[in-house]
């Protein structure tokens, strides 16, 4: 923190010797000290500014520091909000270069080129101490965009940033900026409590990366920092100097819009440091994730939210808030946070066993009744649970999370739909699971679905939401009824990765469950409640029978399996067990009248018939003795649903003939069986 009243000092001591500055740059001499490489020499004469006018279509267009110098003197075009430059070219400014004015609402647009100090010299003589671009004037609206600053030839900045704030109600516009700079690694200074910082579109800082020095806060001074809507903003920042990544006025407000990801990594000991308060507002699926780091430039263990003062916070729907410490767990002023329908707040510590809350005690209220579950868990040898569902105020202390490495307060998933869709035909009977609503949109792999089919429910009374439900679902097994459970990965999609089929079902009312186990949170598994669908499977019925069976008996004798000219078989394609039964047996047209069934041995031109069906495991087989034309009684055979292996049975006759050579022949008898199906209740 370099105070106002050395501030005031500084500015002092330029009034008078900016004069000889001045005189050296008429005059196109230098000092040992400020010795342009060639590229300065080359700038020192302003050149006239040519293709533009100075307007948003038609920006003024420079190449040099010297151009930069002069169009920033011009007027805003009639008509225009602001004067808008473009540069042509990267550009270089020397120690020299001090005193530059921005002193009407400006646009500088850097089209992908650099603004590049070429100092490299061993700190001496303020060369890193120095503002070179600053405000002249109230009421400014200054926007820097597509501008890059530091490269490995020209790493430095210096003490008061890209663009020191001397005045009042400034609001300094920083838009697709890519800062790396080693000395001078402070970009942004405010001199007094009514200015704004404003960040669009997609930023990243580095400050400090190696060799630094001459450097301080990330942003000191403004009332108000904004990241707008949609805009991302990465920074790293291990800066020797100071103590405090913001160092604020009186009230600091910090704003991250909706859908915006500010991510801050940072070796200061202190988020905020000075004034009254610092708030901190996510807005609507923003994004605030602040890490604690001890840099190469600045290792200390302190990590503190703020130092003095107070420290607010409030998180709206769908919004992130995420505080890591990779030193001592977080001390200093204890914060308190408002929750209103936010995605999770979390502080987490990356050391194993470290309490992540030292000496704070955050609070937190919600503020919400949106109908989701708001658990609190911790990290300690493991997952464990504060709360099952927070409502009201709640304060986290490290002895209550048992000095637990991490805590999180989150919206715990949920599944609001999914389909059970049954389905029979031949062979088939089936229930095809699929999620079809769910939240968190975006899951982490590892997330995984959770389904459970059960033959009756598993819970008592009639609501399903209730702990002692969630419960007795959970725990259910086959003793309870539970067919089947079932865990499925979520890869990528969780509508596509979620569908389950379970198959072979035996007609009749099922109650599947399914809940979504959840990984979005590094280190967490949150639960969603189980949700029930009821679903009836319906019986099918379908036996497939053979049209003959035929058999050949060459001699008279015994009539075997062996003698049938093929493996004929009763097969069961439903869901449901079927009883099959002979009824009767007819004789069909075309068989040879001379040869007759009987009831016993057979005599001369007679035939001896008993119909078997027979199990694969030889359980249950049945003999039909024995088959006389007309009606035929006897015990049916039970054939199983398809996916069983007494789902089929082999038909063959058995017995005897006595039909020889010198009878004639050969004789052809044909027999029409009559079978009746029913499906076993």
């Amino acid at each position: 923190m370099r105070n106002i009243l050395r501030g005031l000092a500084l500015l002092f001591l330029l009034a008078f010797v900016c004069p000889i500055f001045v005189r050296a740059d008429e005059t196109s001499t230098t000092t040992n000290d400020d010795t342009p490489t060639p590229q300065q020499v080359s700038d020192v004469t302003p050149r006239d500014i040519t293709n533009g006018t100075g307007t948003a279509r038609s920006p003024l267009l420079v190449a040099t520091i010297a151009d930069l110098k002069t169009a920033l003197n011009q007027s805003i075009a009639p008509g225009e909000s602001a004067l808008c430059i473009k540069l042509t070219a990267d550009i270089y400014y020397a120690f020299s270069d001090r005193g530059i004015k921005v002193s009407k609402n400006t646009v500088i647009d850097g089209d992908g080129h650099a603004i590049l100090y070429t100092e490299t010299r061993a700190p001496a003589n303020g060369y890193y101490d120095y503002e070179h671009f600053s405000t002249g004037a109230d009421n400014l609206t200054i926007t820097l965009k597509n501008i890059k600053y530091g490269n490995a030839t020209y790493p430095n900045s210096t003490w008061y940033g890209i663009m020191r704030i001397n005045n009042r109600n400034t609001n300094l516009v920083i838009e697709n900026i890519d800062y790396d700079i080693q000395k001078g690694g402070q970009p942004f200074y405010a001199n007094n409590e009514t200015n704004t910082l404003t960040f669009k579109g997609k930023n990243n800082f580095k400050a400090g990366t190696s060799g630094g020095g001459y450097d301080g806060e990330f942003a000191q001074g403004f009332t108000a920092i904004n990241f707008d809507d949609d805009s991302q903003t990465t920074i790293y920042h291990d800066t020797y100097n100071e103590l405090a990544f913001f160092w604020g006025p009186a009230n600091q407000t910090l704003t991250v819009g909706k859908h915006a990801l500010v991510d801050i990594k940072t070796s200061k000991q202190y988020l905020s440091y000075d004034g009254t308060s610092f708030n901190l507002n996510v807005k609507e699926k923003g994004q605030f994730s602040y890490r604690a780091i001890s840099g190469p430039n600045h290792a200390t263990q302190t990590a503190s939210l703020k130092y003095t003062g107070s420290i607010n916070m409030d998180f709206a729907k769908d919004a992130i808030g995420i505080f890591t410490t990779e030193k001592n767990g977080f001390t200093g002023q204890d914060p308190t946070i408002s929750v209103t329908s936010p995605n999770y707040i979390l502080f987490n510590a990356t050391t194993s066993g470290k309490s992540v809350l030292g000496s704070i005690a955050p609070s937190l209220t919600r503020k919400d009744s949106d109908g989701y579950l708001y658990p609190i868990k911790y990290l300690k040898s493991g997952q464990k649970e504060l709360t099952a569902n927070m409502t009201g105020s709640r304060s986290i202390t490290a002895s209550n999370i048992n000095s637990g490495e991490s805590v999180v307060y989150a919206r715990a998933p949920q599944l609001t739909a999914f389909n059970a869709v049954p389905a029979v035909g031949d062979d088939l009977s089936q229930i095809t699971a699929q999620i079809t609503q769910w939240n968190p949109e975006s899951l982490a792999a590892g997330s995984k679905i959770n389904y459970k089919i059960a033959t009756r429910t598993l819970y008592s009374g009639n609501n399903i939401t209730t702990t002692s439900s969630q419960t007795s679902i959970n725990n259910a097994t086959a003793a309870n009824g539970v067919r089947d459970s079932r865990s499925v990965d979520i890869a990528t999609d969780i509508g596509k990765d979620s569908i389950y089929q379970f198959h072979d079902l035996p007609a009749q009312t099922y109650y599947v469950y399914s809940r979504l186990d959840a990984n979005h949170i590094t280190g967490y598994t949150l639960s969603s409640p189980w949700i029930e669908q009821v679903v009836l499977v319906p019986s099918y019925t379908k036996v497939s029978l053979p049209d003959t069976l035929d058999f050949v008996a060459p001699k008279a004798g015994e009539i075997t399996k062996e003698n049938h000219l093929a493996n004929y078989l009763a097969i069961n394609h439903g869901n449901v067990p079927v009883k099959m039964n002979l009824k009767s047996l007819a004789l069909n047209s075309g068989s040879d009248q001379d040869v007759s069934l009987v009831a016993k041995s057979p005599k001369r031109k007679q035939i001896h018939l008993e119909l078997l069906a027979n199990h694969p495991t030889d359980i249950g087989d049945v003999l039909w003795d024995p088959l006389l034309i007309g009606s035929i009684t006897g015990q049916p055979i039970e054939l199983e649903p398809y996916w069983t292996s007494d789902h089929e049975a082999s038909l063959y006759f058995k017995g005897e003939h006595s039909v020889t050579i010198s009878d004639g022949g050969p004789y052809h008898v044909n027999y029409k069986l009559a079978v009746s199906i029913r499906q076993v209740s």
